[in-house]
């Protein structure tokens, strides 16, 4: 049987559209050059299935063999993925893959069984997308250096003031499992003791929710953690995705995604650790998709104990509780970390369901998306100069506590059944907004009493067997 396409595929690409596209891979079939295109939230499928966007022919092509992604990274750039959802796995590089999904980086190899062979190009679209003045135009091949039993790429999947994450290989494995490593440069003088704390609370932790650590590294000059790998991008970035088109997630998957979050966070409170700086861009999409599993990630703010008040605030002001931002100004007041984790997943959920924060509409935006960018350019180097002159402004709003559920923002609830049996009540979400944002954080929803409100037990059956089949028994695991 042959191995050629069985029809022309609909993502062969015209030369005047190459513009638009992020990432293609290319393969030669009969002399021929033809390539799967990718663009941004847009998934493509390979296999035997005529449906496909590239079909192939052969006994060892399964009907969808698998999916490929791209989606925004933190930094400005891309990620593009490879779903296997196949029978007999492809081949990266040379090394087989089975049921996981592999970040494709360019010049990457991705070739199915016995059957085609497609090499991945990412296209930079403008100069807009780049965030450093030396990014290279095309992009280049990447680099390795060896840490340990780990080839680290030059691939970066994020970065933040302390840190820059990029894509790892473990060579000790004859499939070079995919990791995240997190590279922190030593300073002369730097108190590395929060890095070995935030190493020793993830060394104790084994959640589906919870960003795992598999090893760490070191040397003269940086320290090297490695994690599971995310491919999905994070909260923060899938929710701007869908602000460019609905301003909002439907009421279904926001509830979905905080289902996950609130279980993770019980699973840290029972063990009296506070994450303290939980925020869209600390939560991680496992791999692309519609109602992705999460993980909650970046623990380097975490605190062991965190039933007990501390003098030591922490965090993201616009992700602060009342009594955080209060401390910031007032060095004798104390605040308790698992309160605070529980104000930020409130204020989480505000944005999922509406794209605008709960204390920040003051400041008047054509859209949710101008919203979502002013906040992101908040928290990177791209500071808004509106961002700064409305941040007293903001802090006062949290501290007066006042949470705005201003119209039309709110009225599409109900907008979505979960599964598509029961239409949630409206004033159960709002309530479970409102207790997760009281201002007296003794008064304040604990996780344990947000994942027994009627909002979540509404459902509660039907969200128990979709954490079933996509985290707890997913294939991507």
């Amino acid at each position: 049987m042959s191995d050629a396409p069985m029809a022309p595929p609909s993502s062969i690409i015209p030369h005047h559209t190459q513009k638009d596209l992020c990432a293609k891979l290319v393969t030669i079939n009969n002399g021929r050059k033809e390539a799967v295109v990718l663009k941004l939230n847009r998934p493509a499928t390979i296999g035997r299935n005529p449906q496909c966007d590239y079909a192939i022919s052969g006994n060892c092509v399964s009907a969808v063999h698998c999916v490929l992604s791209a989606v925004r990274s933190q930094n400005g750039g891309v990620i593009v993925s490879c779903q296997d959802l196949s029978r007999n796995g492809i081949l990266l590089n040379g090394h087989r893959i089975c049921k996981s999904v592999v970040i494709l980086m360019h010049g990457d190899k991705l070739q199915l069984p016995n059957s085609t062979t497609f090499t991945c190009q990412h296209i930079w679209k403008d100069r807009v997308d780049k965030r450093d003045l030396f990014d290279p135009t095309p992009p280049q091949l990447a680099r390795t250096r060896s840490i340990g039993k780990y080839l680290v790429t030059s691939q970066q999947l994020g970065s933040g003031s302390f840190a820059t994450v990029h894509l790892a290989l473990d060579a000790s494995r004859t499939t070079r499992r995919q990791v995240a490593c997190k590279t922190i440069r030593k300073k002369k003088g730097c108190d590395m003791r929060q890095v070995f704390k935030e190493i020793s609370i993830l060394n104790g932790l084994q959640h589906p929710n919870i960003n795992r650590i598999y090893d760490t590294e070191e040397d003269d000059h940086f320290m090297f953690i490695f994690l599971q790998l995310c491919t999905g991008g994070d909260l923060f970035t899938y929710i701007t995705a869908y602000a460019e088109k609905e301003s909002h997630l439907c009421e279904a998957e926001a509830k979905f995604i905080m289902y996950q979050i609130l279980i993770g966070l019980h699973y840290l409170h029972v063990r009296e650790i506070s994450h303290r700086d939980l925020k869209p861009e600390n939560i991680l999409l496992y791999a692309p998709g519609p109602y992705p599993r999460i993980v909650i990630a970046d623990f380097g703010l975490a605190r062991p104990r965190a039933n007990q008040e501390t003098l030591n605030v922490c965090g993201t002001v616009s992700y602060l509780p009342p009594e955080g931002i209060l401390a910031l100004d007032q060095e004798h007041m104390k605040y308790t970390g698992m309160p605070s984790d529980c104000w930020s997943a409130g204020v989480i959920l505000y944005i999922m369901l509406s794209g605008t924060h709960p204390f920040d509409n003051d400041t008047i935006f054509d859209s949710s998306s101008d919203w979502l960018s002013h906040i992101q350019a908040s928290h990177t180097s791209q500071v808004s100069h509106n961002y700064h002159r409305n941040e007293a402004r903001l802090k006062a709003k949290i501290i007066e506590g006042n949470v705005e559920f201003l119209s039309p923002r709110w009225n599409h609830l109900p907008d979505g059944q979960y599964p598509n049996q029961h239409p949630s009540n409206p004033s159960d979400c709002l309530a479970d907004i409102a207790s997760l944002l009281i201002y007296n954080y003794q008064q304040r929803a604990t996780v344990k009493h947000a994942l027994q409100s009627r909002w979540i037990q509404s459902e509660r059956d039907d969200l128990d067997v979709s954490y079933q089949n996509q985290v707890l028994q997913g294939r991507y695991h």
